[in-house]
């Protein structure tokens, strides 16, 4: 057979299937999401039935009264209607189907009328139309319509009159009534009952939100939303800190005391818009439309602090952590944001818990052996510590070269200070890793071209403390101490704790200086370089509260050698 000849074939046998196919969800029909098909299919089947009917029962001889071509007439125009609607009905507005049930009690009192008489059979056809407006019609027009059914019906029988007219009528629009009213009764309590177990089936019995199963839904209706639309999505992935000890030490109940609540803190802090789910025991995930990560990021940073406030009174500290990943940057799929979501939560656990992580591409791969060298604290720690350090070069600066140069400077610093082999290598190890922790600092905070505000300099204050947390291990103590030393001033007014003067060590001053001189003497987001000469001025004005004083004359006395080489070469 042509290949034209089967397409044209396939497309015929679908377009069949479509329309006499019995399925849809019989919705009712003054609902935006009425299902026309089903609708269409139910009045055509009685349509029919009623039409072969009537035919089969003019086949037999009649009574001289019995108008039989009108009957046939009346049967060819059902099937005809029957036509129509099969063909037509996905494209007719809803109003159309109320004008299908006007000419079927049309039809009907045309039956009984040419049957001549008022207790002609053909009126138990009422009852079909009965059955269609309550199952598919709301109250208001089923009750309309069994009025024009009434009214119709009453003008037939007084056309046909009979001595018990009256009492016939009253019995049959009666009994139509009362088998509608059962039939929409039945009718909605089953789509209560439908609707209830459909809620069962997606909603977590416990915290009352969306499940895993119904967000997997929920997330890839708003993923083609926002890929026909080229708009964003971000997905929030969170897991409540130490949730585990909550359950061991006041026990499960306890620990779904603070799921409820947790979950009714993040749904009260969410947008209307968002979608919030329980996945998993105490994780929960966030779908934000129109949200870039930064933004995201805002709103995760604020329900964080808000279920750390509404959790603070509890026995066992529990906060919660958050991965973030934002839809097309950090995948194309819900499996891929998925997985990059979870990379990003993952990372906030090994940064300390208790805050938001964006998923970075430039790091992921070096997270992913963290609990590895976590336990072996040797040289492949070590290395993973420096790549991520040359990673963050990137996500800060956008150029390579800022930790080495700062630890090269470090190195040679602690060389002019007169400090051994050993500690000179270690303090450019030191200054090489001293900015590590900022990976657990937003990329808004990082890249924002103007002066920081109280919350985002709390945020950059954390980065001593996640690096030394981060570098870890029996063997680097010591650098874990400087780096989190290492914007601490001889004043006292540095971070994280405070110290001054002699509280500081040597080598954490050295790095501050050396780390000083890089970002001073280097483009970054919010100025130009400055010159040298400049450099040298803003280090010498802070010499004794900034920076140590000792320090700043040896990095100025290498300085000025070097400048003294140039010239003489």
């Amino acid at each position: 057979m042509p290949r034209r000849q089967c397409t044209d074939s396939a497309h015929m046998k679908a377009w069949l299937r479509h329309r006499f196919t019995w399925r849809g969800r019989g919705a009712v029909a003054d609902d935006p999401t009425a299902d026309r098909a089903s609708m269409a299919r139910a009045a055509a089947f009685m349509y029919a039935s009623a039409a072969s009917l009537s035919l089969i029962a003019v086949v037999p001889p009649n009574e001289p009264r019995v108008n039989e071509l009108g009957i046939v007439l009346t049967a060819l125009a059902a099937y005809a209607a029957v036509a129509l609607f099969l063909v037509v009905f996905d494209r007719l507005p809803i109003w159309a189907f109320y004008v299908l049930v006007v000419v079927s009690i049309s039809l009907v009192t045309l039956a009984i009328y040419f049957d001549g008489h008022s207790e002609s059979s053909y009126a138990l056809f009422y009852l079909w139309v009965t059955i269609y407006v309550f199952y598919f019609f709301s109250w208001a027009p089923a009750i309309a319509v069994m009025l024009l059914v009434g009214g119709a019906y009453a003008g037939v029988i007084s056309i046909r009159e009979t001595v018990a007219a009256g009492e016939r009528w009253l019995l049959t629009v009666g009994t139509l009534l009362l088998l509608g009213a059962l039939i929409g009764l039945l009718r909605r309590r089953m789509q209560g009952l439908v609707s209830r177990l459909a809620d069962a089936a997606s909603t977590d019995p416990l915290t009352e939100l969306l499940n895993r199963r119904a967000f997997e839904a929920a997330f890839d209706s708003e993923l083609e939303r926002a890929r026909r639309g080229s708009r964003r999505l971000a997905l929030v992935v969170a897991d409540l800190d130490h949730f585990k000890d909550v359950n061991d030490r006041l026990g499960h109940s306890r620990g779904d005391e603070v799921l409820v609540r947790t979950s009714g803190v993040l749904e009260t802090g969410k947008r209307r818009i968002d979608t919030l789910a329980r996945i998993g025991g105490e994780e929960f995930a966030l779908l934000m439309p129109d949200s870039t990560e930064s933004e995201a990021l805002v709103a995760t940073e604020r329900l964080r602090n808000l279920v750390r406030e509404a959790l603070a009174a509890e026995d066992v500290a529990v906060t919660m952590s958050f991965g973030i990943a934002n839809y097309p940057d950090q995948g194309q799929t819900a499996d891929e944001l998925l997985h990059a979501a979870d990379r990003a939560l993952y990372a906030a656990k090994e940064l300390g818990r208790d805050r938001a992580v964006i998923y970075s591409a430039e790091v992921d791969d070096i997270l992913t052996g963290s609990a590895s060298w976590r336990l072996s604290h040797g040289q492949g720690h070590l290395a993973t510590v420096i790549s991520l350090a040359e990673a963050l070069d990137v996500r800060d600066m956008g150029t390579r070269g800022h930790s080495q140069m700062a630890g090269r400077y470090a190195e040679a610093i602690a060389r002019e200070l007169g400090l051994t082999p050993e500690r000179v290598e270690r303090v450019r190890l030191a200054g090489v890793l001293h900015d590590v922790g900022k990976i657990g600092v937003p990329d808004a905070i990082l890249h924002k071209a103007g002066p920081l505000d109280e919350e985002e300099w709390e945020d950059m204050r954390k980065h001593p403390v996640i690096g030394s947390r981060l570098v870890g291990g029996s063997e680097l103590e010591d650098i874990c101490a400087w780096i989190l030393a290492h914007h601490e001033r001889p004043d006292g007014r540095g971070f994280p704790k405070g110290l001054s003067a002699d509280e500081i060590p040597l080598e954490a001053k050295i790095i501050a200086v050396a780390d000083a001189w890089e970002a001073m003497t280097s483009d970054r987001v919010y100025r130009p370089a400055l010159s040298e000469e400049a450099a040298r001025t803003e280090l010498m004005r802070c010499a004794g509260t900034g920076f140590d004083e000792r320090v700043v004359e040896a990095l100025l006395a290498i300085r000025d050698r070097a400048t003294r080489s140039v010239a003489v070469g």
